[in-house]
């Protein structure tokens, strides 16, 4: 019951922490490109040749010729907005912002991913407590199964979470289901291996206290 409460506690302090770290870095990176887009706007405002100029070279460093990188300057500085936009891909990298995108909403989906995918251990953990057959009586004694059952839930949904990923990115969902799997595998063994070592040093420091 200790490991479910502290696991839960962990699962939704994370959760949170994600889904603000997701906000905060959404919110700014588009706070910084709207500070660029503003800077980018008044240079063409006040020295529009210049900034076409700039576009021209820009376009010429990509192959193409002067006189028609000049034409299309020429042309698209009559609609700032699509020439601003231009302006910020090529000189910045920016593509256009987009307006329905909301760094709120981003964030709470991250939340709501996070909780959702980070509840199949302890929900293995808790299904476990309702089959009878959750412990086995090995030549070392009883084992309880539900570790052993979590990981395989676990590595189910890894694999499921990279077929997923992978049907939105056009890979071999196989391949990438794998790839997942693998990732999600070393982290988890990280993860393992640290909190059994540093179980094992405690351990080792209060016997040494104990016997002073």
């Amino acid at each position: 019951l200790y490991a479910l409460v502290l696991g839960f506690s962990n699962l939704v302090g994370d959760a949170i922490s994600m889904g603000m770290g997701d906000y905060l870095s959404t919110m700014a990176d588009r706070e910084h490109q709207m500070t660029e887009y503003r800077r980018e706007k008044w240079e063409f405002d006040n020295n529009q040749e210049g900034e076409i100029q700039e576009m021209i070279e820009l376009l010429e460093e990509q192959g193409v010729s002067n006189e028609d990188a000049t034409a299309i300057m020429r042309t698209t500085a009559k609609y700032p907005d699509l020439f601003m936009d231009q302006m910020m891909y090529y000189e910045l990298g920016f593509m256009p912002l987009d307006e329905d995108e909301k760094p709120s909403k981003q964030g709470f989906v991250t939340f709501l991913s996070f909780c959702c995918f980070g509840l199949v251990p302890l929900l293995s953990y808790i299904l476990c407590g309702f089959i009878p057959w959750n412990t086995f009586n090995g030549g070392r004694g009883v084992v309880n199964l539900a570790f052993p059952i979590s990981c395989v839930f676990t590595a189910i949904t890894l694999f499921l979470l990279g077929v997923v990923k992978g049907r939105f990115a056009s890979e071999h969902l196989t391949v990438a289901g794998i790839k997942v799997l693998v990732m999600g595998a070393i982290a988890c063994a990280a993860s393992y291996v640290i909190g059994y070592l540093v179980s094992k040093l405690l351990l080792k420091d209060d016997e040494t206290a104990c016997d002073y």
